[in-house]
């Protein structure tokens, strides 16, 4: 008995990959519902070397951050923009949120002969988290303060 669990241990060809039905993920509890889902399943992908959902995803959350402020018009380039412009974003983000849409073009039109890396990948993630930062979590913390120093 040991003998043949041994062999089937020992035989490459039928090796299983196992992915793991939950990963951890970044929690973002001042950003709305939507928007924070789109980010926490780019953090999951991302988790389980899915770094091509992961990009997609950050790509996603762009999007739906500038929808969720009432920036509905024209493409992705345009809603960037009319963020920066509408000084939601600062002009470094402007341009943080223009390389993720860049890297999540070629993921959405099919640009993956050479598939991203996990540094792409994380470092897309980063980008990410720091526009939900500028837009929706500065705000948050900053209401909350006030809110302290006027008790």
């Amino acid at each position: 008995m040991l003998n043949n669990a041994s062999n089937i241990l020992m035989d490459t060809a039928n090796i299983v990959v196992w992915h793991p039905t939950f990963v951890s993920s970044r929690e973002f509890p001042d950003v709305p519902i939507h928007v924070a889902r789109c980010a926490s399943e780019a953090f999951q992908a991302a988790g389980i070397g899915a770094f091509i959902a992961a990009i997609l995803m950050a790509r996603t959350t762009i999007e739906a951050t500038a929808k969720s402020q009432a920036i509905t018009k024209g493409n992705l380039i345009a809603k960037i923009d009319a963020m920066a412009s509408a000084q939601l974003i600062r002009p470094a983000l402007r341009e943080a949120a223009h390389a993720i849409r860049h890297l999540g073009n070629d993921m959405a039109h099919g640009d993956i002969e050479d598939p991203p890396a996990q540094v792409d990948a994380e470092d897309v993630l980063k980008l990410m988290a720091m526009i939900l930062t500028e837009v929706f979590e500065a705000a948050a913390l900053t209401k909350a303060i006030m809110e302290r120093r006027a008790q």
